[in-house]
């Protein structure tokens, strides 16, 4: 999240707005500005081509550096049917990940600001490992305090993943189905998704 994103997050934007609304903010203050100059340009072509250019530039330029992915428009998840020994009582969040995995390591600063917000959320952090090494990530989740286990790879572990990490698997309270999104379909409107339960 860029610091654009978090003045809009920090007033009480919801995930998804904090990163649509700087682009709504940008279209509005470019169109703002080429009618600014449409009145001092008295050729017809060039208003039209300066308020497409000012209209659209700012927003363009922001979108290359911080773009929009499918996850912050779509709520992909997959439901996981899962053992009623598992069942949690409150509604709960689990994060499989690999040890050294770089995209593992990358969702840790999310995942701090989401228990920032919701401290009552139980976040855990499940790492796949036969030895129970954590390798990079388990210092990393030391350090912001985040709860973890270790787990051994298994056939339903591999229904749950699809070989796809992390793999975000939240628990509804009391419910025996399951969402799953992987690395690549979690996003905004998971979070938020989350934060509504």
């Amino acid at each position: 999240m860029n610091s654009f994103e978090e003045l809009f997050f920090s007033f009480g934007a919801s995930w998804h707005n904090s990163v649509i609304l700087p682009f709504l903010l940008l279209l509005f203050v470019g169109f703002v500005t080429g009618f600014l100059f449409w009145r001092k340009i008295k050729l017809v072509y060039v208003r039209w081509f300066l308020l497409f250019l000012f209209g659209l530039m700012p927003a363009g330029v922001y979108f290359a550096f911080y773009p929009i992915y499918h996850s912050d428009i779509n709520n992909d998840y997959r439901v996981v049917e899962i053992d009623s020994a598992f069942v949690k009582s409150k509604p709960t969040l689990e994060i499989i990940v690999l040890p050294n995995c770089p995209f593992c390591l990358q969702s840790i600063e999310m995942i701090v600001q989401l228990k920032n917000r919701n401290p009552e959320l139980p976040i855990v952090y499940k790492i796949l490992s036969k030895k129970g090494s954590g390798g990079d990530i388990e210092p990393q989740l030391k350090k912001n305090q985040i709860d973890y286990d270790f787990i051994t790879n298994s056939s339903e572990l591999r229904k749950i993943t699809k070989g796809s990490f992390p793999t975000f698997l939240f628990y509804p309270k009391a419910n025996s189905k399951a969402k799953a999104w992987d690395n690549n379909s979690f996003g905004t409107m998971a979070l938020d998704y989350i934060e509504d339960q």
